[in-house]
């Protein structure tokens, strides 16, 4: 009975890790003037183009533009991202206000987006986790009697599912980084917001929940639908409700990564401090131009091999062998950078392609 019970809440991990999130330490639509957030921190909403200080311009001389977090007695990381050396990001604040709602603070590079949560997308983030819930069940219930064999299945299926989801991560966020356009049939606003999380990461951090995961909520649906229907091995049924619980979390432990220690619960901190999930070191790394690498952000425990390997190296040959399309790693195409720069939000970076690189 007690190895029951353990396998149990072995399982139920993705599920209960899923609905503490839903109830977020701070609000996510609220920008106030202690937040700093992301890799570069926006500037209060005193007024103007604020830069980010001159004293904090440079992170160890490689022309990264830095700001710190409010340390509230620790020691903080810095949040940078790449800028033109020499120069510091600029952000647009409205003068005179002290809270304003996410969206109202920011211009959004995509049209028509939003960084609050709406009914609609609340209803299919429930209807996604209850399918979950009852995948899981299933798969509880049609476990056969408990002992030592049923019990490293039940937690290698959870694991293996968790491992899954962070490899599952890291190919989606690789093609969405690497091919398409706005106009790309079914992906194409997520393609755009992508490029638009490269030149602005920060404005991830303010994305409600709901508003932050149900995209990819509506599109496992069909999947865990699926298994309730038809699989009926209790193995394959916890490995699919903890895979898919994952995978739809992975954009809100995505955000995590850009938060600062201060803005994120304790437990979100102690999971990261541990390696379960993706940590804010091992994020940051993508985010250097041509943000070739880095891309698995469930755990993080993939990225390390994958890019050893070569996966998406070898992944990008096969594309362009079968469609002739270059990756945006390749050739450095960034789709939004001009829109960043025209709204005066960002100076144009300096970024050499990887074949630069190299030779450099």
């Amino acid at each position: 009975r007690e190895a029951i019970f353990a396998t149990m809440r072995t399982c139920a991990f993705a599920i209960l890790l899923s609905a503490a999130v839903m109830l977020p330490t701070r609000s996510a639509a609220d920008i106030s003037r202690s937040s700093c957030s992301a890799f570069v921190a926006p500037a209060a909403a005193t007024g103007g183009l604020r830069p980010v200080p001159r004293s904090l311009a440079q992170l160890r001389g490689r022309g990264v533009a830095c700001a710190t977090a409010p340390s509230s007695g620790r020691r903080m990381m810095p949040l940078c991202m790449q800028a033109e050396p020499g120069t510091a990001p600029l952000v647009k604040a409205i003068a005179g206000t002290t809270t304003l709602k996410a969206t109202d603070y920011y211009k959004p590079l995509v049209e028509g987006d939003i960084l609050e949560s709406d009914d609609r997308q609340r209803k299919i983030v429930l209807g996604s986790y209850v399918a979950l819930a009852t995948l899981f069940v299933k798969g509880c219930v049609l476990l056969p009697d408990m002992d030592a064999i049923v019990a490293c299945k039940t937690v290698l299926a959870v694991l293996v599912g968790y491992e899954f989801a962070d490899l599952g991560s890291g190919v989606y966020h690789w093609s969405m980084d690497n091919y398409g356009t706005k106009n790309t049939p079914v992906f194409g606003t997520q393609i755009e917001a992508f490029q638009g999380h490269h030149e602005l990461p920060w404005t991830i951090t303010y994305r409600q929940v709901c508003n932050n995961i149900y995209k990819i909520c509506q599109a496992t649906f069909p999947v865990a639908m699926a298994g309730i229907v038809a699989i009926d091995d209790p193995y394959v049924l916890l490995w699919m409700s903890t895979a898919i619980s994952f995978i739809n979390l992975s954009q809100e432990l995505h955000k995590w990564t850009h938060q600062g220690r201060d803005q994120t619960a304790w437990w979100i901190n102690t999971l990261q401090d541990y390696n379960v999930i993706v940590t804010r070191k091992g994020h940051l790394a993508h985010h250097k131009p041509p943000f070739e690498s880095n891309y698995c952000i469930v755990s993080g425990h993939c990225n390390s091999l994958a890019d050893r390997i070569g996966l998406f190296r070898g992944l990008e040959k096969a594309v362009f062998t079968l469609t002739g399309n270059v990756a945006r790693c390749e050739n450095n195409e960034r789709l939004l950078e001009d829109r960043v720069v025209e709204l005066g939000i960002k100076r144009k970076s300096v970024t050499l392609s990887r074949n630069e690189s190299t030779e450099k």
